[in-house]
């Protein structure tokens, strides 16, 4: 079993803390895993403290439905001891959070819980839990970890294998073979969609939500409005309001398949409402969703690059700076990083095209320009040039709560 140190040693800083473990991200991400590493941790230190691992996903535990069962089952089998409670895919439990709380207080129980879709930590559990939560993402791999979990060294080859298999984390014990890694990969994208998108939501017109997730994942990265989306599916003659749209836009965030990445105002320092761009959480499944195709090798970098960022607990946004647009806009407690991401930049006057927008952005926070070339001028008037899977590779990114 792997272990994913960024994780496990967040994890390991809350043990036994009376605060409740929230651990969020979208199926087949390796929540599971990090709970059973968790156990086997908390083992190691104390082999006798009762554990109870509730997992949803398996027929054992489906006696266990709502917030009152849970309760029960709970106290039966700590009989008052303290204990370690793991609660794996807990939205498929009703009313989990009132019995979540109550057994925090009442049972001096040590709570890890995870979810797939980010509605199952509302602000609804926020107000409950009242400041008794902590909260950890897990993103699929970065392409750090991507080389961990191969057992590769860096190299053009796994680098382009990552572009196109992404970082699911159960590739690696299947197969390199891209016929069986993308049955995997769609295999995975239909139980997200089945699991917490139609069946949560119980949409009735599958073929509506299927042709709006393509054509989202096949125009990232470009400014979109629900109202382009709905003009789009009429012209495939699926019809639609720009309302629906917005939902399924958000019943996609919400199960992380998509990550929302607003557009920032840098000089009004306003949150534009318009046009928010959309990536996919996960390369490999955009590619096994449309079909891999060489030509998008632009977007498979930005995509990359924002999934990385995020993974480092930054917040990501497009940052618009007069007539310039900035591709992320990277913000983390107090630092900030301003990213532009190319493919090649084999002329000056490309390259002249890519500065130009982080040459705009008038601050002190670092600017850097990310591309695939190997050979250039590092710096540009305090701009940084570098190779992207570089930066991938070598960037730090820390988890934070």
């Amino acid at each position: 079993m792997y272990s994913r140190n960024k994780y496990t040693k967040w994890l390991d800083q809350f043990a036994f803390k009376p605060a409740i473990k929230l651990i969020s991200g979208m199926r087949r991400v390796g929540k599971s895993t990090l709970l059973q590493l968790q156990a086997e941790s908390i083992r190691a230190r104390d082999p006798h403290v009762p554990i109870l691992v509730i997992d949803k996903e398996s027929m054992d535990w489906d006696q266990v439905r709502t917030g009152e069962d849970l309760h029960h089952r709970v106290k039966a089998e700590f009989g008052g001891r303290p204990g370690v409670l793991m609660l794996d895919e807990v939205q498929e439990i009703s009313g989990w959070e009132r019995a979540v709380a109550s057994l925090l207080k009442s049972a001096s129980a040590d709570i890890y819980v995870t979810g797939s879709n980010a509605r199952v930590f509302s602000s609804e559990l926020s107000d409950r839990l009242s400041g008794r939560h902590v909260e950890l993402s897990v993103h699929p791999l970065t392409y750090a970890e991507f080389l961990e979990f191969s057992g590769e060294g860096d190299a053009r080859e796994p680098f382009a294998r990552f572009l196109r298999h992404g970082g699911m984390p159960g590739l690696h014990a299947i197969s390199r073979e891209d016929t069986m890694v993308f049955d995997y990969l769609r295999a995975i994208g239909d139980t997200v969609v089945l699991k917490d998108v139609v069946t949560r939501h119980q949409i009735r017109n599958v073929r509506l939500l299927g042709s709006l997730l393509r054509f989202v994942l096949d125009t990232s990265g470009s400014p979109l409005s629900a109202k382009r989306i709905a003009d789009y599916l009429k012209s495939q003659n699926i019809r639609t309001s720009v309302d629906t749209v917005l939902d399924y836009l958000g019943y996609f965030v919400d199960a992380r398949v998509l990550h929302r990445v607003r557009r920032h105002d840098l000089r009004g320092r306003r949150i534009l409402e318009i046009n928010d761009k959309y990536f996919a959480a996960d390369v490999g499944l955009r590619n096994a969703i449309l079909g891999h195709r060489g030509q998008d090798i632009g977007i498979q970098l930005e995509t990359a690059v924002c999934n990385h960022l995020l993974a480092g607990g930054f917040s990501v946004e497009v940052g618009r700076w007069g007539e310039y647009e900035v591709d992320f806009v990277a913000t983390r407690e107090a630092a900030r990083l301003y990213v532009q991401v190319a493919y090649l930049l084999p002329t000056a006057e490309t390259l002249e095209r890519e500065l130009r927008p982080l040459r705009a952005v008038d601050d002190h926070h670092p600017r850097l320009l990310l591309s695939m070339d190997e050979n250039f001028r590092p710096d540009h008037d305090g701009i940084r040039w570098c190779n992207v899977r570089d930066f991938l590779r070598e960037f730090p990114s820390p988890v934070h709560g």
